[in-house]
C-alpha cells in the first residue's frame, strides 16, 4: 500500500477515534474541573504523548475526586449557647459535635477544628460518628489530637455510633484504652443518656479525671 493511502487511513483513524462531538458536549455540560482535566490530558496527549497524559490525568482526576469529598464532609456543634434545639435534645453542661462524611486528610482539620470552640461549662462531649463511612490515618491522627485537646480542658467525651469500618480503625489504635477520658456508645441515644448519668452523678469534676500533665 503506498504510503499517501497509509497516511490517509490512519488520519480516518484518528478522527474516528476522537469522537470530537462527544468531547464538544462534555466541554459544554461537564463541570470546569472536568473540563480541565480533558484538556489538559488532549493537550500532553497531542504534544507528547498518551502515557505522560494518562499518568497526569489521573494525578489531577485524583486530586480533584479527594477536594470532592472534602466538601461533602460536613460537622455541627450544639451546645447550650445554640438555644432552643440545644436545650430540647442536650442537658445541661453536654454539646453534641456530629461529624458527615468521610474523615480523610483532606477534610479531617476542618472536621476537628469546631471542637476547639466548645463553651468553656460544657463538661461532656458527645462525638457523633454514625454518619462517618471511613476514616483514614491522617483521620485519625486529627481525632486523637482533638480528644486529647478536650482531656487538657478537662471534658469527658463519649463516641457515639461509629461505623464498622470506624470501630477496626480504632480498636486497632486503642484508642479507648490510651484516652481515659473516652467512652464510646452504639448509637447518639445511648451517648445521651451516658452523658445524662455523668452530669446527674457526678458533679464534681476535678475528682473525675486525671491531672493533666504540665506541657
Amino acid at each position: 500500500m503506498p504510503m499517501a493511502s497509509l497516511a490517509a487511513l490512519l488520519l480516518v483513524i484518528a478522527w474516528n477515534m476522537s469522537e470530537l462531538r462527544h468531547m464538544a458536549h462534555v466541554l459544554r455540560v461537564a463541570p470546569k474541573s472536568d473540563v480541565f482535566v480533558l484538556v489538559t490530558c488532549f493537550v500532553l496527549t497531542v504534544a507528547f504523548d498518551m502515557v505522560i497524559a494518562v499518568t497526569v490525568g489521573i494525578v489531577l482526576a485524583a486530586l480533584l475526586f479527594m477536594a470532592r469529598m472534602a466538601e461533602l464532609t460536613q460537622a455541627r456543634l450544639l451546645q447550650d449557647a445554640d438555644g432552643e434545639e440545644a436545650e430540647r435534645l442536650l442537658p445541661r453542661g453536654v454539646a453534641f459535635y456530629e461529624i458527615r462524611g468521610p474523615l480523610f486528610f483532606g477534610a479531617a482539620q476542618n472536621a476537628m477544628g469546631a471542637l476547639g470552640t466548645v463553651a468553656a461549662d460544657v463538661k461532656v462531649v458527645i462525638l457523633g460518628l454514625g454518619r462517618v463511612p471511613v476514616i483514614d490515618a491522617t483521620g485519625l491522627v486529627a481525632l486523637e489530637s482533638a480528644l486529647e485537646r478536650l482531656r487538657r480542658a478537662r471534658k469527658f467525651v463519649i463516641v457515639a455510633g461509629p461505623l464498622p469500618e470506624p470501630r477496626r480503625v480504632f480498636e486497632k489504635a486503642e484508642l479507648e484504652a490510651n484516652l481515659d477520658h473516652v467512652l464510646f456508645a452504639d448509637d447518639v441515644e445511648q451517648a445521651q443518656q451516658i452523658a445524662i448519668d455523668l452530669v446527674t452523678l457526678n458533679p464534681d469534676w476535678g475528682a473525675m479525671l486525671p491531672p493533666v500533665a504540665a506541657a
